[in-house]
């Protein structure tokens, strides 16, 4: 037995084993001992989830010990510490993939830091928007008007519930103002002699959310960005106003989309990122993006809660009494209506919706030059007249120099249903863009067309799954909605009834979709996109 070697040690009493030969290389690997420096060797780094872990350590130890451990029996101990090995590592491999995931946009998936990433690109998600109506203001018969009718601020904000939803809303009686915009923070709200005929006003508008305000301080010390945050939310996109003491009169602060894009150290900004619940932090500059704000003076930062397609409520929903103030003294009891339904308002933006054209719009570098351009920057709009929940340009020459470009745009009526953008939301998306496009370019903004389905299907189901087939209708109806999801589908998109087939087929106890009513395939024009109107299903065990 040869003894000059580190090895020898294992084949005592085993040299006469039969099968070998005594050459300490060839006993030594078929007796499975692994010399230290070839272990690593042994690790399989593809190896991924518990049972494969289990497996590997396994492995590994019949081939490193054998001689120390050899049983592999479930009521070992060793056994037990194998697989909380096995349990530990699982996590932890879970844990650094969900982590690595987190740190690109096409695979994050927490909202916060979805919105992390796209501060570093200077993108920011955008909020809710708030639904707009039309408003009516009737005095009583016996009232005569007088020089001008008052509405306190208080009295300005009016509850309703959404009769579809039954859900509360709070909306702000308004009027526009000479620019266009219109007045939502005042203390009051005064009427004038020409916005009455007879004993009814017209042209009001009926904003829903909530009037709030908040004070803080600028700190001292070193150049850096300053933040507030506000807590509560949803916060209304595009209603956040800043007001400092600095100055004789004061400072306004203004709202840009990213602290990269101030032209110096002295434009009065700051860049709004959402958090979670859709609060948000209010960053301000540091002196070289964006003006650095005098330590210690105090701010009031007002803003408006709220937003949401639950905001569109029906024409007349809101009929209620307010008090205001014949002549600003003699109190009255009018009668508030509103005479169109609520459009504009829309959710804030999806996970999706931000993941899909967040990088796109990086890549405009914030100006419109090509289609692809244009249909990026028509997607991400959001404005205080609502948001593009659709949006598709066209490009035709006109002249030698010139281009038009045909914008086709619809909004969100709720989560399911799109509808014409407002006027207001078109105005604001022209305007938009006049940040962004080229000087030669003409904008044209249309209305997208809304082509409705509605579809009648049959499930075939096993017969073993018939006690359930309310669940599997709503299993089925869910999938459907899931497919005709308004994210999912595009201007001029056909649709083909084998997609839709195979998509269902996705849910397990479904043995195969019949469409009854449609043909195979449905297309449509360039700008035009289906929606789900109505469906329904019939069942047939097989």
């Amino acid at each position: 037995m040869p003894t000059n070697n580190n090895y020898s040690r294992y084949f005592e009493g085993l040299y006469n084993i039969s099968g070998f030969d005594g050459t300490i290389e060839s006993d030594f690997l078929k007796l499975g001992q692994v010399p230290d420096d070839r272990k690593s060797d042994l690790i399989d780094y593809n190896v991924n989830g518990f049972d494969q872990y289990r497996t590997a350590l396994q492995n590994y130890l019949k081939s490193v010990y054998p001689l120390d451990y050899n049983n592999f029996a479930a009521s070992d101990l060793g056994q037990m510490l194998v697989e909380m090995f096995a349990y530990m590592s699982s996590v932890i491999a879970l844990r650094a993939d969900m982590t690595a995931n987190e740190m690109y946009i096409d695979t994050v998936k927490n909202e916060d830091n979805l919105k992390r990433l796209l501060q570093l690109i200077g993108v920011s998600m955008k909020g809710p928007t708030s639904s707009k109506a039309t408003g009516l203001l009737t005095l009583p018969a016996d009232v005569t008007f007088d020089t001008q009718v008052v509405i306190n601020k208080a009295d300005r904000s009016v509850g309703v519930i959404n009769q579809r939803s039954n859900i509360p809303l709070t909306y702000t009686i308004t009027k526009q103002q000479a620019d266009g915009t219109l007045d939502l923070f005042t203390e009051d709200l005064s009427l004038a002699s020409s916005d009455f005929n007879g004993q009814v006003a017209s042209g009001l508008f009926l904003v829903e959310g909530e009037f709030n305000s908040a004070n803080g301080t600028f700190r001292g010390g070193a150049r850096t960005r300053q933040t507030f945050e506000i807590t509560d939310g949803p916060v209304i996109e595009g209603s956040i106003g800043v007001s400092s003491t600095e100055g004789p009169t004061g400072t306004q602060y203004n709202e840009i989309t990213s602290l990269f894009l101030a032209s110096g150290g002295t434009q009065t900004v700051f860049e709004k990122t959402y958090t979670g619940g859709f609060g948000c932090v209010l960053t301000f500059g540091d002196g070289v993006r964006g003006r650095l704000p005098t330590p210690g003076t105090s701010f009031v930062v007002t803003y408006r809660t709220g937003g949401g397609g639950n905001g569109n409520i029906a024409r007349g929903t809101l009929n209620t009494t307010i008090k205001c103030f014949n002549n600003g003294v003699t109190p009255v009891d009018a009668t508030l209506s509103n005479t169109t339904k609520g459009s504009g308002g829309t959710a804030a933006e999806s996970v999706a919706h931000a993941k899909r054209y967040a990088p796109y719009f990086f890549r405009t570098q914030y100006r419109a030059v090509t289609g692809e351009d244009y249909n990026v920057l028509a997607n991400s709009f959001v404005g205080t007249g609502g948001s593009t929940a659709k949006a598709m340009a066209s490009l035709r020459t006109n002249g030698a120099a010139a281009n038009v470009i045909d914008l086709f745009v619809l909004s969100k009526a709720s989560d399911t249903q799109l509808e014409r953008a407002s006027v207001a939301m078109k105005k604001e998306l022209l305007d938009y863009f006049q940040n962004y496009k080229m000087l030669t370019d003409d904008i044209v903004i249309s209305d997208g067309v809304v082509r409705t389905l509605d579809l009648v299907a049959t499930l075939f189901i096993d017969k073993s799954n018939k006690r359930f087939i309310e669940s599997i209708q709503q299993k089925a109806a869910d999938k459907l909605l899931e497919f005709f999801n308004v994210d999912n589908l595009g201007f001029g998109q056909k649709i083909s009834m084998a997609d839709v087939n195979n998509f269902m087929l996705t849910v397990p106890e479904i043995r195969f979709f019949k469409v009854d009513n449609l043909p195979e395939d449905i297309f449509v024009n360039f700008n035009e996109i289906v929606q789900l109107n109505n469906f329904e299903f019939s069942t047939e065990l097989v």
